[in-house]
């Protein structure tokens, strides 16, 4: 067991494999495990159980552990390090284009065939090539995620008790989540292809119907996406590239 600023550290050996987990301990009654979007493992236990106690809840709970880290795995955005130079490859729903970084009086960007051209007066100043490209794929993300959304509550427009709120918003653990209100996307899901967009559409829309990972939100899913696991693998297949 080490310490942090945030809790008791334990590793914890379940089958297979060992588990960290962080131990908080607060003035309440019960002992709560929370997965975190990080696949992080938190357990929140009152002032006088022990370390026993937490080390059985925690194995007894292994399965759901598990599946609760693979679900969140999906939602890992993986971005590789990017230089914004001519001839590096930047995706767009799912195909890879080249960038060219071309000299021009007016900064601006557009596609041309399988190019991304960056238009600018400041061509060697790479922070300002990303500051451009960053501001053409947010308004790619913000046109491409409300058409989409706008089809697919419309679809569920009879569960939903209002239609969300679209929100953008970069999170650098997951692909999207959603409030009561709102559903919140990251720009980046706009370089996967649009049938994975939709997948993490229908995904947070159904939650608005079902909060949690629950046979009747897995029921809804598959009624709204019948293929949402295929779409749910080509993201996965792509996150990791």
């Amino acid at each position: 067991m080490t310490s942090s600023a945030n809790g008791e550290v334990h590793s914890i050996s379940v089958p297979g494999e060992t588990v960290e987990v962080t131990l908080r301990r607060r003035k309440r009654r019960t002992l709560a495990i929370t997965v975190r979007p990080d696949r992080s493992v938190v357990v929140t236990a009152p002032l006088n159980v022990g370390i026993e106690r937490v080390v059985s809840k925690v194995r007894c709970r292994a399965l759901w552990i598990k599946r609760q880290q693979r679900y969140f795995a999906e939602f890992l955005p993986l971005v590789p390090s990017r230089k914004y130079v001519s001839g590096e490859t930047h995706r767009y729903l799912g195909r890879q284009f080249r960038l060219r970084v071309l000299n021009h009086d007016k900064d601006h960007v557009k596609l041309v065939g399988r190019f991304i051209h960056v238009h600018t007066r400041a061509k060697q100043q790479t922070e300002k090539v990303r500051k451009l490209l960053d501001d053409w794929y947010l308004g790619r993300a913000r046109e491409v995620f409300t058409h989409l959304m706008a089809n697919q509550a419309q679809d569920m427009k009879r569960r939903l008790a209002a239609l969300p709120h679209l929100r953008l918003r970069k999170m650098p653990k997951r692909w999207g989540s959603c409030t009561r209100r709102s559903v919140y996307l990251n720009p980046e899901l706009v370089r996967a292809p649009k049938a994975c967009i939709e997948y993490v559409i229908a995904h947070e829309l159904c939650h608005l119907v079902y909060p949690n990972h629950g046979r009747e939100f897995y029921r809804l899913l598959r009624t709204t996406m019948p293929d949402w696991e295929i779409r749910k693998a080509r993201l996965e297949r792509i996150a990791v590239e």
